[in-house]
C-alpha cells in the first residue's frame, strides 16, 4: 500500500477513490512517491495522463463478485464508463457528435459482451412467462422505461407500489429524485418482496426484474432490503461494492433519511457523485 500525500488524503476520506490527471509527476506527487534522488517518480511506463488510484482503502469499498472474486474496482468503472459516455463535457459541435454516437456504440457493445460473458448475473431468475400473476400485474400497471440506469429498492417498496403507499417515504424518496434532477426513464423501482406473497419468492422476483431491465446500479435502502437479497454485510450505509457485475449502493432506509435532515443531504451528495454519470444518457 503507498502512503498518501497530504494533499489527496482529506479527499480519500471523503470518500474519492479515482482521480484522472493529466499529468504524470501530478499522479506521483498525490501518491507522495519519490525516486533515488528526491525527486518526484513519474510513471513506470514514464506516460502522462496516469491513473491514479486512491491508496487508503476503506471497509466498504471494495469490489466483490461473490461467484467472480475480486473484480475490477468499481471507481475505476465508474471512471470508465464516465469518460466512454462523454459525460464529463456537454458536446455540441458536428465531429463532437459524431464521437458520441461512436462511444455511445462502443459501451452498448461492451455492455453486451459483459452479459454474454457471464459477469453480469442475476441468481434464480425467471423467465417473464414464469412470473406469479401478483409480479406480472405489477410489470404491466405502467409502462416501465427500456434502458434505465439505476434500479431502487427498500423494504415495503412492494406495498408503496400495489397499496397505499407510505407518506414519509413517498416524500423522501420523491424530494431525492427531484434534487438529482436526471432525465426521464433513468431511473426505475422494483420491490424485493410483496405484501401476501411467500418471502422466499422476493428474491427470485427481484433478480427476475433486474434481469429483465439490466439497470448499471442497483440503489438498496436500509440493511433489512440488503439482508432479504443477501447481500454482503459488509455493505454498511453509504458504501458501494460490485455483486454480481452490478454496482450496489447502500444507504440508510428512507425513514432514517426523512428524520435527519444532514443524513438526508450526506446521501444526495453520496447519490450525485456517484451517480454522476445519469446526468446526459448515452
Amino acid at each position: 500500500m503507498m502512503t498518501s500525500s497530504v494533499i489527496a488524503r482529506p479527499w480519500i476520506r471523503a470518500g474519492l477513490s479515482v482521480l484522472l490527471l493529466d499529468s504524470a509527476s501530478r499522479v506521483s506527487e498525490l501518491r507522495g512517491e519519490r525516486n533515488g534522488s528526491g525527486a518526484l517518480r513519474t510513471d513506470a511506463a514514464g506516460i502522462p495522463g496516469g491513473l491514479a488510484a486512491a491508496s487508503e482503502e476503506s471497509v466498504c469499498g471494495k469490489d466483490i463478485a461473490p461467484s467472480q472474486g475480486r473484480s475490477a474496482p468499481a471507481s475505476s468503472a465508474a471512471s470508465t464508463r464516465s469518460r466512454t459516455s462523454g459525460n464529463v463535457v456537454p458536446f455540441s459541435g458536428p465531429a463532437d457528435r459524431n464521437v458520441e454516437r461512436t462511444e455511445s456504440v462502443s459501451d452498448s457493445r461492451r455492455e453486451q459482451q459483459v452479459s454474454s460473458s457471464g459477469l453480469l448475473a442475476t441468481p434464480g431468475a425467471l423467465a417473464v412467462e414464469q412470473w406469479p400473476s401478483s409480479w406480472l400485474a405489477l410489470k404491466n400497471r405502467r409502462p416501465l422505461p427500456s434502458r434505465p440506469l439505476v434500479l431502487w429498492t427498500y423494504a415495503g417498496l412492494g406495498e408503496d407500489l400495489t397499496g397505499t403507499p407510505d407518506e414519509t417515504r413517498k416524500q423522501v424518496i420523491v424530494r431525492m429524485l427531484m434534487e438529482l434532477r436526471h432525465p426521464g426513464g433513468t431511473h426505475v423501482f422494483w420491490p424485493c418482496g410483496l405484501a401476501g406473497e411467500r418471502p422466499e419468492d422476493g428474491p427470485v422476483l427481484f433478480w427476475s426484474g433486474v434481469k429483465l431491465l439490466n439497470p448499471r446500479v442497483l440503489l438498496l435502502f436500509g440493511s433489512d432490503a440488503r439482508d432479504v437479497l443477501a447481500m454482503p454485510k459488509r455493505l454498511l450505509p453509504f458504501c458501494q461494492e460490485r455483486v454480481y457485475g452490478r454496482l450496489v449502493i447502500q444507504l440508510p432506509r428512507p425513514q432514517s433519511l426523512a428524520a435527519d435532515e444532514a443524513s438526508f443531504k450526506r446521501a444526495l451528495a453520496f447519490l450525485d457523485r456517484l451517480l454522476s454519470f445519469c446526468r446526459r444518457r448515452v
